[in-house]
C-alpha cells in the first residue's frame, strides 16, 4: 500500500509566496486605476452664460432689481410715424467670481483627498485580508500536514500489524506444511517397502515361470527346427530343380535375343551404309546429341517430347540428397547411350564429362540402367541410334 508523504515546507513557503505576490500586485493594480481616475478629473473653471428673456410689455429692463410692470397702451393719438424708444443693450454675462473659482477648487481638493483615503482604506482593507486568508490556509495546510502524519503513522502500525500477522500465519502454514510432509514420506516409504516386496514375489512367481515356459520353447523350438530342416531340404532341392530350369530358359532366351539383335543391328548397319545422309533432317536425342545422329522420321515437336519422356524415365531412379544451396550448372554430367530402334539400350551408357561429384554419376549411371528400355516416341516411330544426355542435380532435385 503507498502511502502519500506530506509536502516538503520549502515547497509550501514557494507556493504562498506566489499567491502573496499575486495578491499584493492585484492590490497595487486597484489602487492606481483609482488615483488614476482622480486625478484626471477636470480642475478648470469653466464659464457659462444663461439668457434670461421676458417679453418686453412685462419686462423690468435691463436693471435685475426692477419689478416688472405693464407698459402703457399707446395712445390712438399718437401718430403712427412717431419714433419707438430705443432698447437698451443687455450687459454681457460676467464670469465667475475669485471666490467662487476658490470654493470650486478647494470642493474638489477635497473629493480628491476623499477619493485617496478611500482607496488607501480599500487597499489596508484588501491587504488585511489576504493576510487573515494566508494565515487561515497556512494554518488549515498544517492541521492537514498534521493529520496526514497522523494518518500515515496509523497506516505504518496498521501495516506493521498485518506484515506480523502474516508472518506468524506463514510460519504455522510452514509447521503445517512440514508435518504433512513428514507424515506423506513415511507413508511413501511404508508403501515403498511393501510394494518392494510385493514386486519381489511376483519376480520370483514370473521366474519360476519363465523356467517352465523355456522349457516349453526349447522343446517346441526342436520340433520346429526338425520340420523346418526337413522343409528347408525339399525347398533346397525344389529351388535347385527350378533354377536349371530358368537357366535352361534363361540362356535360351538370351541366344535368340542377341540372335535377334544381331540380325537388326546387321540390318541398321547395311540400310545406314546404303542409305545418303540427309542434311535437312531433324537430330534426335537432346540438343546435344551426336551431329552423326540423324533420322528422317523424327522432328521437331515429336523430338521435343521424346527427350522429354526419356528425361521423366531417368530422373525418378536418380537417388541421391541434393543440398539447397547447390547452383544451377556447377554439377554437370553427360552420357552417351546407344538404342535400338525398340528403345533398349545396347551395352552400358559411356561417360563423356564427369560432374566432378562421384557420387552423383553412379546415381546417375544406376537410374540409366534402370530406365531399359527408354520409352518409344509418342508418334509410333523408331528410337534414335545414340543419345547424349546431359544431367544436373538440380533439376533432378526431389
Amino acid at each position: 500500500m503507498s502511502i502519500k508523504r506530506p509536502r516538503p515546507a520549502a515547497e509550501g513557503n514557494r507556493r504562498d509566496t506566489v499567491a502573496a505576490t499575486a495578491l499584493s500586485v492585484g492590490v497595487h493594480a486597484a489602487l492606481f486605476a483609482a488615483l488614476f481616475s482622480v486625478f484626471q478629473w477636470q480642475t478648470h473653471t469653466e464659464t457659462v452664460y444663461a439668457e434670461l428673456w421676458a417679453p418686453e410689455d412685462i419686462s423690468g429692463g435691463t436693471d435685475p432689481e426692477g419689478v416688472a410692470e405693464k407698459l402703457p397702451e399707446a395712445s390712438p393719438e399718437t401718430p403712427p410715424d412717431a419714433e419707438e424708444p430705443k432698447p437698451e443693450p443687455e450687459p454681457e454675462p460676467a464670469g465667475p467670481t475669485p471666490e467662487e473659482l476658490a470654493q470650486q477648487q478647494a470642493a474638489e481638493e477635497a473629493a480628491r483627498r476623499q477619493a485617496e483615503e478611500a482607496a488607501a482604506a480599500e487597499a489596508a482593507r484588501l491587504a488585511e485580508a489576504a493576510r487573515l486568508e494566508e494565515e487561515a490556509r497556512r494554518a488549515e495546510e498544517e492541521r492537514l500536514a498534521q493529520e496526514r502524519a497522523r494518518a500515515e503513522e496509523i497506516e505504518r502500525q496498521r501495516q506493521e500489524a498485518i506484515e506480523a500477522e502474516r508472518r506468524r500465519v506463514e510460519e504455522e502454514k510452514a509447521r503445517e506444511a512440514e508435518r504433512l510432509a513428514q507424515e506423506r514420506l513415511a507413508e511413501e516409504r511404508k508403501k515403498a517397502e511393501e510394494a518392494r516386496l510385493a514386486e519381489e514375489a511376483k519376480r520370483a512367481e514370473e521366474e519360476r515361470l519363465r523356467q517352465e515356459a523355456e522349457a516349453r520353447r526349447i522343446a517346441e523350438e526342436k520340433r520346429i527346427a526338425e520340420e523346418k530342416r526337413i522343409a528347408e531340404e525339399k525347398r533346397i532341392a525344389e529351388e535347385k530343380r527350378k533354377a536349371e530350369e530358368r537357366r535352361i530358359a534363361r540362356e535360351k532366351a538370351e541366344k535368340a535375343e542377341r540372335e535377334r539383335i544381331a540380325r537388326t543391328v546387321r540390318q541398321q548397319e547395311l540400310a545406314r551404309l546404303s542409305a545418303k545422309v540427309d542434311p535437312n533432317a531433324q537430330r534426335s536425342g537432346t540438343t546435344t546429341g551426336d551431329p552423326r545422329n540423324f533420322r528422317r522420321n523424327l522432328t521437331g515437336s515429336a523430338l521435343a517430347r521424346y527427350n522429354a519422356r526419356v528425361a521423366a524415365c531417368i530422373r525418378p531412379h536418380i537417388t541421391i540428397e541434393v543440398p539447397p544451396s547447390t547452383p544451377r550448372g556447377r554439377f554437370q554430367a553427360t552420357y552417351t547411350v546407344k538404342l535400338l530402334p525398340t528403345g533398349e539400350q545396347i551395352g552400358s551408357a559411356v561417360k563423356q564429362k564427369g560432374s566432378g561429384w562421384d557420387a552423383y554419376d553412379a546415381a546417375v549411371e544406376r537410374a540409366i540402367r534402370r530406365c531399359n528400355p527408354f520409352p518409344r516416341p509418342d508418334t509410333g516411330q523408331e528410337a534414335p541410334r545414340e543419345l547424349t544426355l546431359t544431367f544436373d542435380p538440380v533439376d533432378d532435385r526431389k
